[in-house]
C-alpha cells in the first residue's frame, strides 16, 4: 500500500498483510488533536491512525476517555509560563496561557464542560498554580481561592464568548448571537448604558477578559495577597 493511500481507502482495502499497526495512547491523543474536538469520535481517530475501530478500545474505554486523553495531551504540549517571582504577573500569565490553549483547540471548552471527571493534567496544573502562590506567602485557602477564581474566570468568559460568536439561527451563514442580540441588549440596559453594551458586544471576548482579570487581580491584591 503506497504512501498516498488515504485513511478511507485503507479502511475499504483492509489491513495489509503482516503484523497490525501498533498504536499507543500518545498516538491516539495526537490523532485526536489532529482530528479536532469538533469532529472527535472513535471512528474519526481510528481512520486518522489507519487502524480498525476496535483497536482503540485496547487503550480507551469510550469517547469520554478519548476526550480526556486529548485534553491531557493538549495541556501537556501547551506553553506554560515559568515563575516570574511575583504572584500577580504569574497569575496573569497563567490565565493568558489557559486562554491561548482554549483558542488553539476549537471545541475543547465545550467538551471540557461536559466531562464527568477531570483530566489529570487539569488537576496537576491547578495544583501547581496553588502551590506557587503558597510559595509567595499566601495562606493555603487564599491561594486556592485566588487560583480557582482566575481559572474559572478564563473558562467562563471564553465559553461566553463562544456562545456570542455562535450563529443565531443555529446554522452557518446566519448572523451570530453577538450581532443579533445587540439591539435588544441596548434597549434593555437603557440609553445611558447602551453605548457600553454595544461596545462590549462588538469587541472580542479577550478584550473584556483582560479587563475582568485586572479587576479580579486588584481584588486579590486588596483582600488575599500577603
Amino acid at each position: 500500500m503506497g504512501e498516498e493511500t488515504t485513511a478511507r481507502e485503507w479502511r475499504v482495502l483492509g489491513r495489509p498483510r503482516g503484523r497490525p499497526p501498533r498504536i499507543t495512547r500518545p498516538d491516539i491523543a495526537d490523532a485526536a488533536l489532529a482530528v479536532g474536538f469538533d469532529n472527535l469520535t472513535l471512528a474519526t481517530v481510528a481512520e486518522r491512525l489507519r487502524v480498525a475501530h476496535s483497536a482503540l478500545y485496547r487503550h480507551v474505554a469510550d469517547r469520554e476517555e478519548l476526550v480526556i486523553v486529548a485534553i491531557n495531551r493538549a495541556i501537556g504540549k501547551a506553553h506554560w509560563p515559568e515563575p516570574t517571582g511575583e504572584w500577580r504577573s504569574d497569575l496573569e500569565a497563567q490565565a493568558g496561557a489557559l486562554w491561548a490553549l482554549l483558542e488553539a483547540h476549537p471545541g475543547l471548552i465545550k467538551e471540557f464542560l461536559k466531562l464527568r471527571r477531570f483530566p489529570d493534567e487539569v488537576m496537576h496544573r491547578f495544583g501547581a498554580a496553588v502551590q506557587r502562590l503558597i510559595g509567595y506567602g499566601f495562606a493555603v485557602e487564599d491561594a486556592f481561592l485566588a487560583v480557582d477564581t482566575v481559572f474559572d474566570l478564563a473558562i467562563d468568559v471564553f465559553g461566553r464568548g463562544q456562545q456570542l460568536d455562535a450563529p443565531a439561527g443555529g446554522s452557518a451563514g446566519t448572523a451570530n448571537v453577538r450581532d443579533s442580540s445587540a439591539g435588544a441588549w441596548a434597549e434593555a440596559v437603557g440609553p445611558e448604558v447602551a453605548p457600553v453594551m454595544r461596545r462590549a458586544l462588538s469587541e472580542p471576548a479577550s478584550v473584556w477578559f483582560g479587563r475582568k482579570l485586572g479587576l479580579v487581580l486588584d481584588g486579590i491584591a486588596a483582600g488575599l495577597a500577603p
